[in-house]
């Protein structure tokens, strides 16, 4: 823990600024105490790297400084959290959508995914630098390369949507001005759109709406 100002509230008197505590990742099943959920319980036990010692640990939810033991294997005691083992991350991860992969033909990975996969696109908009002398509150994030001067986070001004690269190369081989008659669009808005320039969302769906008209 960096500072005070990372646990404002529920910040157990043995948890002081720059040392160190446990954030076990408990099982969805049978993790959580009695009357407890995710939404409801957030875990924090004091640091110990013998792991046989775990089972003795005694911790407390932070969302209402009620105390609790962990238990290394399930139970139905109310009084005691159930952390996931790593054989069951990894087996979950088996069936995990991979968030940053494309399907072949350019929609999203679900967990049946299977095959070579594109890999997805991330379009910035507007870049904002973030140096240490800027909002404080950046400087008390979980990563330490919230420090980092010359870090940069990646945002979006205005509601604009842009297509994907894969569909651009497809709409440009139609020919600007075959998109222009069947989508009574612009020029301009049609070079924006093949471009891969945001556009408003009422424009994109005049558009595609548009391609739906073309003979195919």
């Amino acid at each position: 823990m960096s500072s005070p100002n990372v646990l404002r509230a529920g910040r157990p008197d043995w948890l002081a600024p720059f040392s160190f505590f446990l954030f076990p990742i408990l099982s969805g099943i049978e993790g959580y105490p009695l009357g407890y959920d995710k939404s409801s319980f957030q875990f924090i036990t004091r640091p110990e790297t013998d792991r046989r010692k775990w089972s003795r640990l005694w911790g407390i939810n932070l969302r209402d400084s009620r105390a609790f033991q962990i238990s290394m294997i399930p139970n139905s005691n109310p009084q005691k959290v159930f952390p996931d083992s790593l054989q069951v991350v990894l087996n979950q991860y088996l069936g995990k959508a991979e968030v940053k992969s494309l399907v072949p033909d350019g929609t999203a990975c679900d967990s049946k995914t299977e095959g070579l996969l594109r890999r997805a696109k991330i379009v910035a908009r507007r870049l904002i630098p973030v140096g240490k002398e800027t909002d404080r509150h950046w400087e008390q994030g979980e990563d330490p390369s919230m420090l980092d001067p010359k870090i940069q986070i990646y945002g979006h001004t205005g509601k604009l949507v842009v297509a994907d690269e894969y569909e651009r190369r497809e709409w440009r081989k139609i020919g600007v001005r075959k998109l222009m008659r069947a989508t009574k669009l612009t020029q301009a808005t049609i070079y924006s759109i093949v471009r891969g320039e945001g556009v408003r969302p009422q424009t994109m769906a005049v558009f595609r709406a548009g391609l739906g008209l073309l003979e195919p």
